[in-house]
């Protein structure tokens, strides 16, 4: 799935998006396509180096698709570790525990595998380097 104007810049490696047209479109063609819409739903999958992951929330209050992007996420490390502190932030306030410790876990796993796919992905390259730290990114405080 291509960036569109649809997408926010959390930072330039890290998008969010709620167009839920674009998400299921994106989640039918890798074959994520949650069968039923009554319960909360977390889906991963790559398209090519870039990691998405999407929320479903089923509630009335709060009903809808969210999709986050991390571009080349074996590179953008830093990207991987200000989605994972959102997660732990919404999780410590008590916003849909359950669902965002599933996504805290997926983000929290590919943390710890993103050498090994960073190795099959850029092999021969050098070690890259991002201009995002953690705690450095504007609007948190991590």
């Amino acid at each position: 799935m291509q960036p569109t104007s649809d997408f926010q810049y959390l930072t330039p490696n890290l998008l969010l998006t709620r167009q839920e047209t674009d998400i299921l479109d994106c989640l039918t063609d890798h074959g994520e396509m949650p069968a039923d819409f009554d319960e909360n739903h977390v889906r991963s999958f790559f398209v090519g180096k870039d990691f998405h992951l999407v929320l479903y929330f089923p509630h009335t209050e709060d009903r809808g698709f969210q999709m986050f992007v991390v571009r080349d996420f074996s590179i953008h490390m830093d990207e991987l570790f200000i989605l994972k502190s959102i997660f732990q932030r919404l999780i410590q306030q008590g916003h849909n525990v359950a669902m965002l410790k599933k996504a805290h876990y997926r983000v929290d796993h590919l943390i710890h595998m993103a050498g090994t796919f960073r190795a099959l992905m850029h092999s021969g390259e050098p070690e890259p380097t991002d201009d995002y730290l953690p705690g450095r990114v504007q609007g948190y405080d991590f």
